[in-house]
């Protein structure tokens, strides 16, 4: 038995799978979802569930009995986003792109494991506009942001990633829903330095992206200008890869990276 699996709680580690389980269904979760999910009884899931309630991080609707995150868990995503350092680091230079592209919506995501999470965000002054808040999941196949967070994966895990997500999902025409397709594109992406996004995960939507290393020449994050196409063309998106490559790589030199 390993150190982690000798003091595991049974108990509390099937709380944190039913809080997973609703982040990952974007909706309310029922009874039967956690049965098919832990693997238990009804009365234990409902019981399971229950608790979640009782300290507050699940709501319950009377009328379907169905669960949903409460507010409270909002409280738990912004210490967490507090406490990463890399976004104090990290927003001076946001803010300096947006000065350059004012109409366009400048990002940061970091990869979570299976999960490409928006982090920061300043929208731009156009409408209309696309609404990513900070903590947002988005899917790594078809984002700018998410491309950047895979491209140094080996295909074995991007296999996972694409079991984990449940398989490239269709999102518009234009995204990429073949796992060899996608394996060529990530393989752009790390040559090129450049994550592009062009229809792909909204439509008339399009976005630039390019990695922050680490000292170990690891990307860490990434950051993007996106915008729909009445507020900027996709020339316009393009031409704004040379400017988040130079506040990238000023980001990056205070990580202890340096460029070859």
């Amino acid at each position: 038995m390993s150190e982690s699996e000798k003091y595991n709680i049974k108990v509390v580690e099937r709380c944190f799978r039913i809080m997973d389980l609703a982040c990952r269904h974007n909706g309310p979760i029922s009874i039967q979802d956690v049965c098919d999910e832990l693997d238990v009884n009804s009365n234990m899931a409902f019981r399971l569930l229950s608790s979640i309630q009782g300290a507050g991080y699940l709501d319950k609707n009377p009328q379907t009995g169905l669960f949903s995150l409460s507010l409270k868990c909002l409280n738990l995503s912004r210490v967490a986003l507090q406490s990463l350092e890399i976004r104090k680091l990290t927003m001076p230079y946001l803010e300096l792109l947006w000065t350059n592209f004012q109409k366009a919506n400048i990002n940061m995501g970091v990869r979570n494991g299976y999960d490409i999470l928006i982090i920061d965000r300043i929208d731009g002054q156009s409408l209309p506009r696309t609404y990513f808040t900070p903590g947002r999941i988005i899917p790594f196949h078809c984002t700018g942001l998410g491309k950047v967070l895979c491209s140094q994966m080996g295909e074995q895990e991007i296999d996972r990633m694409i079991e984990a997500s449940g398989g490239l999902k269709a999102f518009t025409p234009d995204t990429i829903t073949d796992r060899d397709s996608l394996v060529k594109e990530l393989d752009k992406v790390r040559r090129e330095g450049v994550g592009r996004d062009r229809n792909e995960y909204i439509s008339g939507d399009n976005c630039s992206a390019v990695p922050i290393m680490n000292g170990k020449g690891e990307i860490v994050a990434a950051i993007s200008a996106s915008a729909l196409e009445p507020n900027m063309s996709v020339e316009e998106i393009e031409g704004t890869i040379p400017k988040l490559k130079e506040m990238a790589n000023r980001i990056s030199s205070m990580l202890g990276y340096y460029a070859v």
